[in-house]
């Protein structure tokens, strides 16, 4: 009786044990994929962090990237708002929803100063005419313009702390704002962006060893790095400024992305797309604000593009297009369906 048992307790032990694993396998739930929107602090300012979580809630977002440009809402004022009462509520929603938070921020420009050109020109870019100048970006080759920027950037990850551990610190918006110094004409402006990232990533880690860093893949840097290597945690973000919506992607910016791919890992690629950016659609004049021209089949199209090359990451700007202003001009209740078919196109509904 004992030797004819003795096989089914076993069996049944084995069967429970399966059991236990595979309960604990569910309770671990995989990440889901990032569907995003890109807003100003003034947006979210405009309606007020209560009411913009609820509108993202029932689109299916669960990412918002805070942007920063250096012209119109620079650092400081985002640092403002978020140590603000609505900027803190904001945050504790945020996490109560589950959604994330990050910042995609154009940096450069305040972490090296330009009042510094006077006294240290050689920290800025050498222009197409020879000359030293302020204008945009900086010697990328510079090593002491580096020692002002590690300072700068130490101070400014003490508070901004993105949710996911991804930075998004970009190179000046610019299609031609590169050096051409004797140690920097040889690189592409994809490679000085690469280097500048390379870098930054290294100051980045000595206050936060899990971070990693965006590549942005946009404008003059939209095609990928000739010689410069990523280093790991280093990830591609390709934002196709400028393109065509009636049409897909062009030749150009789709063999630039698979380029890039060829570089940089696509488990970790991110898109940034202009979808619902009503600033860019109103090319940022704010006495403008016109109606996002949203066309779902479109955004769908697109989003099937970069499925297909196994990429599961997207935020778009929706940058004027969630703000009083453009709710009191277009409708609220057809700009809040409007990011529910955005949400629902990425959730794969």
């Amino acid at each position: 009786m004992k030797f004819r048992t003795y096989p089914i307790v076993v069996i049944l032990l084995s069967f429970i044990l399966v059991l236990i694993s595979c309960n604990g396998k569910e309770t671990i739930a995989p990440k889901e994929a990032f569907r995003g929107v890109v807003l100003y602090p003034s947006d979210m300012r405009s309606i007020g962090a209560d009411r913009l979580i609820d509108i993202l809630k029932k689109a299916d977002i669960n990412l918002i990237g805070i942007h920063s440009n250096t012209i119109t809402e620079d650092l400081d004022s985002l640092k403002i708002y978020l140590e603000s009462a609505e900027g803190r509520l904001l945050t504790d929603l945020c996490k109560e929803n589950k959604i994330d938070v990050e910042y995609e921020c154009h940096v450069l420009q305040e972490i090296l100063p330009r009042s510094l050109f006077d006294a240290y020109p050689e920290y800025f870019r050498l222009d197409s005419n020879g000359v030293r100048t302020n204008d945009l970006n900086m010697c990328f080759s510079s090593e002491q313009a580096w020692l002002v920027i590690e300072k700068n950037i130490t101070e400014l990850v003490k508070w901004i702390k993105p949710t996911t551990n991804r930075y998004f610190f970009w190179i000046d918006d610019s299609y031609d704002g590169f050096c051409l110094c004797d140690k920097c004409k040889s690189y592409s402006p994809s490679d000085q962006a690469l280097i500048y990232e390379n870098m930054m990533l290294e100051i980045i880690r000595k206050v936060n060893p899990e971070a990693t860093l965006a590549h942005l893949a946009y404008a003059s840097t939209l095609e990928a790095p000739k010689t410069v290597k990523p280093q790991e945690g280093i990830f591609l973000e390709f934002a196709p400024i400028g393109r065509n919506y009636a049409e897909p992607l062009s030749s150009d910016q789709y063999n630039a992305l698979k380029e890039n791919l060829g570089i940089f890992p696509k488990e970790t690629t991110h898109i940034l797309e202009y979808w619902l950016d009503v600033s860019m659609f109103s090319n940022w004049k704010r006495e403008t604000w016109n109606k996002v021209p949203w066309n779902a089949d479109y955004c769908k199209r697109d989003v099937h593009l970069y499925q297909d090359l196994g990429i599961d990451s997207f935020t778009t700007f929706a940058t004027w297009m969630l703000h009083q202003r453009y709710f009191d001009l277009h409708g609220q209740d057809e700009a809040v369906e409007v990011l529910k078919e955005y949400g629902s196109i990425l959730k794969g509904k």
